[in-house]
């Protein structure tokens, strides 16, 4: 119940930030201006505006991840409420994970609401033909952000919000091109150092390019072998490594001097 209750409280307050409702706002205004592509056949236009709509929920949902999770932490030390909150029978776990999940649902609320108004302009445009594929690329890109909140959870715990914004976006670019680790990782043209060093980045780095699944989804001619087996292992991969990482931030919290 605590947990619930300081999600909860955490949920309200970040939907009273302007700065997300900014970013939620333009997105939605970009979702709805990719629609006015005209100078292409119907099957480009279709597949441009998939392509348009899916990489702006998930831009816009990275930004609104990273911008809550820097601040969970450092903004309750800054206002000094978390000393009124620990003070109470709340542990520090118990603040952190009702920390996370309330920018968890802050973030899901936001990606439904740019999702809601993609698939409503996706049917229209499409002869009121809907087309419920891409809601598997917004579940994909929702489990990506929830691992990139989590990054951001495990340095809010120690760095300043500006510090924790360039970790976190560090990450996430490393853990985008994990495609890149994994060849140079193989590549036997590279010394043994050099191999060793890619594999320790590409297996510790959280996988965010598993989360890129907008080729198949707009080309379904190039299908990925068995699909749902595909989406269910990077699923628990969101999960499993999420946990991590809060395990991480838990001991470090328990740890700090308030």
């Amino acid at each position: 119940m605590t947990i619930l209750a300081i999600a909860k409280a955490t949920l309200g307050e970040a939907l009273r930030k302007k700065i997300l409702w900014i970013f939620l706002v333009v997105a939605l205004a970009m979702i709805v201006m990719s629609f006015s592509f005209a100078e292409f056949s119907m099957r480009e236009e279709m597949t441009i505006i998939k392509s348009f709509g899916l990489g702006i929920i998930a831009i816009a949902g990275m930004f609104i991840s990273v911008i809550l999770g820097i601040n969970l932490i450092p903004a309750e030390i800054e206002r000094r409420t978390i000393y009124m909150i620990l003070s109470k029978p709340v542990r520090r776990h118990e603040f952190l994970l009702g920390k996370f999940f309330g920018a968890l649902a802050t973030v899901f609320i936001n990606i439904a609401l740019m999702a809601v108004v993609f698939v409503i302009m996706l049917t229209w445009k499409n002869h009121w033909q809907p087309d419920f594929a891409v809601l598997k690329g917004i579940m994909m890109i929702f489990f990506q952000l929830q691992l990139l909140t989590a990054v951001a959870m495990v340095f809010s715990v120690f760095a300043t919000p500006v510090v924790n914004f360039f970790l976190t976006s560090g990450v996430y670019i490393i853990g985008s091109l994990s495609d890149v680790t994994e060849a140079m990782a193989r590549n036997k043209d590279n010394s043994a150092f050099v191999r060793g060093f890619y594999s320790v980045v590409h297996y510790l780095m959280p996988n965010f390019a598993n989360y890129f699944t907008q080729n198949p989804l707009i080309h379904p001619e190039a299908p990925v072998q068995n699909e749902w087996a595909y989406y269910g292992k990077a699923i628990a991969y969101a999960i499993v490594y999420s946990a991590i990482l809060l395990i991480i931030a838990i001991v470090k919290f328990e740890n700090r001097d308030m």
